[in-house]
């Protein structure tokens, strides 16, 4: 009387030989293409632009510009309207905060 199971070699297998070469290389060409595919869509990016660049004045520039044009709504607590430069000044904080609260959203070099 045989046992079935060591004659199709599942229970007696060594640990090297699960694998075959063929499931070696598809493994290896998997992880490669995986770490082609990242390298590819992370690495060779631009990088953002950085404070003190004229780029990145200009950014900064654009969304003060922006902010003047559009205010928010006034606040009807004081009653009173500010003055172009505490509005320049309002805008200029917030756009700045959100900047430093956002930096991925900075524009790409050129």
């Amino acid at each position: 009387m045989t046992d079935v199971t060591e004659k199709s070699g599942a229970s007696g297998a060594a640990p090297g030989e699960l694998m075959k070469l063929h499931d070696w290389l598809t493994l290896t060409a998997i992880v490669g293409v995986l770490a082609l595919t990242f390298s590819v869509t992370r690495l060779s990016q631009p990088e953002r632009v950085k404070p003190g660049s004229p780029e990145y004045d200009a950014y900064i520039e654009h969304y003060i510009a922006e902010c003047l044009q559009n205010p928010p709504p006034a606040d009807k607590t004081s009653g009173a309207t500010p003055s172009e430069a505490e509005r320049e000044h309002a805008c200029r904080a917030s756009v700045r905060e959100a900047d430093r609260i956002n930096p991925v959203a900075r524009p790409l070099k050129h």
